[in-house]
């Protein structure tokens, strides 16, 4: 039976979402705050998106430093190399470098992105610029969402895609913590991931901007190797 399906956040995971609810048969609309989509994708891997990386599942877990088992059962329905076949079905060519990392033949993110929006557009999915501004829920079933410009829709289901709060100017502020905790969810301590280095001293900064492959960072405190 076909549902009305609002996808909320329009990044990888969004886009991704909007096209598996769509193929399903249902009928989906995707909410992205931002002019365009997938905006974080367009920076990744310095522009050339690093799409995935082409193992096996027991080397992809192994290499997962936290988090491994909750990553099993999504890597088993989708794995990386489902992921590379539904890039090059979707018209981009992909090779592997070093390390076994997956980009585009064209060393173009914008490639990725445009297969995201292709994917979803074969099967009709509707593309909305809004800033959702709440979830509206009864009998603990989301029943509709609230735009900013005060705006209701009405949905069966709802897919939270909102992404983190690690970079704020492609989107990611974190609305969907907020969301979550105002349905009933709890909310762990949030801490980033990949962070940079900030030292007090000046000594280097004649580095800036330099950039180096296969370096390893060793930390001493009072004499000792951490």
């Amino acid at each position: 039976m076909k549902k009305k399906v609002a996808v909320i956040g329009g990044g990888a995971a969004g886009l991704m979402a909007a096209y598996a609810a769509a193929k399903n048969g249902n009928d989906v609309t995707v909410f992205e705050k931002n002019a365009r989509p997938a905006r974080k994708v367009m920076i990744t891997g310095k522009g050339r998106c690093n799409v995935t990386n082409n193992c096996d599942k027991d080397t992809f877990m192994l290499n997962t430093p936290h988090g491994a088992r909750f990553m099993h059962s999504a890597y088993s329905a989708f794995s990386s190399q489902d992921t590379m076949a539904f890039f090059e079905e979707m018209g981009v060519p992909l090779k592997t470098e070093r390390g076994n990392r997956v980009f585009p033949v064209s060393d173009k993110a914008v490639d990725v992105v445009d297969a995201l929006v292709f994917a979803m557009n074969k099967y009709d999915v509707k593309l909305v610029h809004a800033n959702v501004e709440q979830l509206s829920a009864e009998n603990e079933r989301i029943q509709s969402i609230i735009l900013e410009n005060g705006q209701t829709h009405f949905f069966d289901k709802v897919i939270l895609a909102t992404g983190g709060m690690s970079y704020p100017v492609t989107g990611s502020t974190g609305d969907g913590y907020n969301f979550a905790q105002n349905l009933g969810h709890t909310i762990t301590p949030l801490r980033a991931s990949l962070v940079p280095i900030m030292i007090k001293e000046n000594f280097c900064s004649k580095l800036c901007g330099l950039s180096l492959k296969n370096v390893k960072l060793s930390l001493y405190l009072e004499g000792k190797k951490k």
